[in-house]
């Protein structure tokens, strides 16, 4: 993947970036394949749906993203990465991915207090045999988005990830610390 650095980003909602290291996680529970079809709910930055796009070059990612300041900033880092297969949407969700193609892939990320519903409206609309992953940093939404999915699915997993990136510093090199994030992934059975 790339370095969080590459991707512009707002400047005071700087770190609201999903992490590198979370990124590609996710990205390998997603199970892309070149044609996948991947909606990005909360999409921030673009960060997740612009290294789906690039590992998916004949499928289509469609960026969701309510913020009027990150759908730009989805746009422009689209343009920087060279990707010409997602697509930004500026709208809520669930009501901006009603003319969207049901995806083979879904990450739902930024969804703060109505994570659990996001992720049950976005569930209805996977294919059978799809991936949905979606990542949180509160122990309340990690209950209720679990509880969900494991009603809904045999193979969910879950995970807490706790990253601490190398600091040069001088002559020596230091552990920066990251917040834990919660990854969970499950398959539609189909």
């Amino acid at each position: 993947g790339n370095s969080d650095e590459l991707f512009l980003q707002s400047r005071p909602k700087r770190g609201l970036l999903t992490p590198a290291e979370v990124r590609s996680l996710a990205l390998a529970e997603l199970s892309l394949c070149s044609t996948s079809v991947v909606w990005d709910v909360g999409a921030g930055s673009g960060s997740l749906a612009i290294e789906a796009a690039r590992l998916a070059p004949d499928g289509s990612v469609f960026a969701i993203e309510m913020d009027v300041d990150d759908h730009q900033l989805i746009e422009e880092n689209a343009k920087r990465f060279g990707v010409d297969n997602l697509r930004a949407i500026l709208g809520q969700a669930p009501e901006a991915w009603s003319d969207l193609s049901d995806p083979d892939s879904i990450y739902v990320g930024g969804s703060g207090r109505a994570a659990t519903s996001l992720v049950e409206q976005a569930w209805e609309r996977l294919k059978p045999g799809g991936r949905l992953v979606t990542s949180c940093n509160s122990i309340e939404n990690l209950a209720a988005v679990h509880a969900l999915l494991r009603s809904r699915s045999e193979d969910a997993g879950y995970w807490m990830v706790n990253i601490a990136r190398g600091i040069e510093q001088m002559d020596r090199i230091r552990f920066e610390a990251i917040n834990p994030n919660f990854l969970m992934a499950a398959t539609k059975a189909g």
